[in-house]
């Protein structure tokens, strides 16, 4: 704020008119005069200056729409960003799709590949033809014995005395009523 100061003197000469000749005479100031008289009072004007609180408000309103566009800009940037990785989001879902597609589509034609009527329709064209049965034949403990003595050697797994692997078949098959 512009603080003005201004000196007002305690007796102000009266204006008189042209016409009017002056009734009063000027005398030249001693120095004892000088001395005693009172000086004329200096006062501190102040006045309300308007452009500085309009400056604080123009200050002020600039400020808070300078803040509120930043934050616009950051609201719509920030909502790009979400877009943006939606899409990327739905990009890939869109890729797991095919991919579960693709993979339902290879187990259709791995199942109808092996599928037994075709294998037999594909090996009768090759010539081949169906077995007619199955036998089993029993191979005797000593038999296979001589023949891995003869090939160069009996591993010592073979020669210990283990448990026959079908052992409990009865107990299990009892056990589950008779189902495989």
């Amino acid at each position: 704020m512009a603080k003005a100061v201004a000196t007002i003197p305690r007796s102000r000469p009266t204006a008189t008119p042209a016409s009017r000749p002056s009734t009063r005479t000027v005398r030249p100031r001693t120095a004892e005069g000088r001395r005693t008289a009172k000086s004329p009072v200096a006062r501190v004007v102040t006045r309300r200056d308007a452009t500085s609180g309009m400056r604080r408000v123009i200050i002020l309103s600039a400020t808070v729409a300078v803040l509120a566009i930043m934050v616009m800009f950051l609201v719509v940037a920030f909502q790009t960003r979400i877009a943006e990785t939606q899409m990327k989001i739905d990009k890939i879902n869109a890729q797991i799709q095919a991919e579960r597609d693709r993979y339902d589509a290879l187990r259709l034609e791995r199942s109808a590949l092996r599928d037994p009527a075709r294998l037999v329709v594909e090996a009768t064209a090759m010539g081949m033809i169906p077995g007619t049965g199955t036998d089993f034949t029993t191979v005797d403990p000593a038999s296979v014995a001589a023949v891995l003595v003869s090939t160069g050697g009996i591993d010592p797994e073979y020669m210990s005395d283990s448990e026959d692997p079908l052992e409990n078949y009865g107990a299990v098959k009892a056990l589950i009523g008779g189902q495989p």
